[in-house]
């Protein structure tokens, strides 16, 4: 470990450091509450949208209105997710960690900005186009042709601030966070648009279509959400515990295990799909392969909490964090799980991948980017938040949601999947046989808009300034007298 890595999380701060990133956090401030705001609406409209779907699965006739269908409001539902949610949660958290880990003040805020109004045009866009019946069906590459490259060069605008501010760092060691960072830079670019000129400007991919489809769903969540994520949480768990990550090497390993592994997955969904059989094979045994840097990521953030997971009750941003990291290693395993013919056999093409990808979008990535925005948020506006309580019942609903939303869509996706497999079973006893999961995953929805209203109204009182004055961290249980110093010290604004 280096001694930038020690100073990067030492608790002990000059006054010089304390004004060098109040600064940056100043100059952070727009753009990066601007993508929270964004990404939170987003988050609330996902939401209702997911709600609508689910019980539109098991009620046709729910509203009845026409564009709001399964076949229209499910792929709106995702892509809302993802990249109305995700992508501006991703960008404020990216700005703020690559303007605080290069120690340089943001130059050109108004310009990201301009380019958030823009990804959020592309978003309306496709969604919109999506409910209106011009969708692709594609994974997650369901918005119209007219939308992506609205997204592409918004995308850009905004990751070329990022590339030029480190470029201008000073020069000395690279943060773990760094490297993931700049990797998630690059590769949604090259996901996107190679995806998108197959599949909508050549337009002659034929069976290999879902292949790429696949393969841009796998290495989005894979090559972009867990960068991200992982950025966040090697610059967070530290910060809070007061100490640096437990080994750069086996972060190291582990970063370019991920990024040598993951191009190589996707194909595995389509066990039994009209392509070549050693694809999906190959890219199993990559899927596979993937759980090591897993391993090592997860070895590495436990050995850095430990002696200190009493932290995990206080700190809200260690808590959705570190919830995040176990979320990180379960869909992990799921994918790779799902991966052997055995088990495909009986899950392909079911609510199975459903599972996989609510795992991955919010068991991991949304609720580590809710513990960087509650670490964040008060650093920028220079306030802290309200509500202990609040923060407490946002994180019991939407960890007990996500969780009994994963568990009910993979039971769904067995019970469907074995139903189908029997010969003397027609596809309509298949999907009696998942029904009640169905109906029991509203009522999650239900709770899950309710606990991601109360993060919006609280995170809106924030950017209106409505936080209480900066002073002792709010924590979500009053600490004991032997653990108050280190929290207040690490969790504070002035970290």
């Amino acid at each position: 470990m280096s001694q930038d890595d020690q100073n990067q999380h030492s608790p002990e701060v000059t006054q010089e450091d304390i004004l060098q990133r109040a600064a940056i956090d100043k100059s952070t401030r727009l753009p990066v509450l601007f993508f929270f705001t964004s990404a939170a609406a987003w988050l609330l409209v996902a939401t209702l949208l997911g709600l609508i779907s689910s019980t539109k699965l098991v009620a046709p006739g729910f509203l009845g209105i026409e564009w709001l269908n399964y076949g229209r409001s499910q792929p709106a539902f995702l892509n809302a997710l993802l990249y109305g949610w995700a992508f501006q949660a991703g960008f404020g958290v990216m700005i703020w960690l690559m303007a605080r880990l290069c120690r340089s003040e943001l130059k050109n805020p108004i310009t990201l900005v301009v380019a958030g109004h823009f990804w959020n045009l592309g978003v309306t866009l496709g969604v919109g186009g999506i409910l209106a019946g011009l969708g692709t069906p594609m994974k997650w590459l369901e918005f119209p042709s007219f939308a992506w490259p609205i997204l592409l060069i918004s995308y850009s605008l905004i990751v070329v601030w990022l590339v030029v501010m480190f470029t201008a760092r000073r020069r000395g060691h690279i943060f773990i966070s760094q490297w993931y960072l700049l990797a998630a830079c690059f590769t949604f670019p090259w996901l996107y648009l190679t995806a998108n000129l197959f599949l909508n400007v050549l337009r002659k991919s034929g069976v290999a279509g879902p292949a790429i489809a696949s393969w841009y769903a796998n290495n989005i969540l894979f090559l972009w959400l867990v960068p991200v994520g992982l950025a966040s949480s090697y610059f967070i768990i530290p910060k809070i515990v007061g100490k640096p990550i437990h080994s750069y090497q086996l972060a190291t390993l582990a970063f370019w295990g991920l990024v040598g592994l993951a191009p190589w997955t996707g194909a595995q969904d389509l066990v039994g799909g009209p392509i070549p059989a050693l694809i999906p094979a190959f890219a199993g045994t990559a899927q596979v392969l993937l759980l090591i840097p897993v391993i090592a990521v997860a070895f590495n953030h436990y050995l850095t909490v430990r002696g200190q997971h009493g932290l995990v009750e206080l700190s809200p941003s260690l808590r959705f964090t570190f919830f995040g990291s176990i979320g990180y290693v379960v869909v992990s395993v799921m994918a790779a799980g799902l991966s052997f013919m055995s088990v495909a056999r009986y899950t392909a093409f079911s609510y199975t991948q459903d599972a996989v990808a609510m795992t991955g979008i919010y068991m991991f990535f949304t609720m580590t980017m809710f513990g960087a925005i509650y670490f964040i948020v008060p650093r920028v506006t220079g306030c802290e938040w309200l509500s202990g309580s609040r923060i407490r019942f946002h994180f019991w609903g939407s960890a007990y949601a996500c969780i009994a939303m994963c568990v009910l869509l993979l039971a769904a996706g067995f019970s469907h999947g074995a139903a189908i497999d029997e010969w003397d079973k027609d596809l309509q006893s298949a999907i009696i046989f998942s029904r009640g999961y169905l109906i029991g995953r509203i009522m999650i929805w239900l709770f899950l808009a309710a606990a991601n209203f109360v993060f919006l109204i609280h995170l809106a009182l924030m950017v209106m300034n409505r936080g209480r004055l900066a002073g002792t961290p709010t924590l979500i249980h009053q600490p004991h007298e032997d653990q108050a110093e280190p929290v207040i010290i690490t969790e504070g604004i002035k970290a």
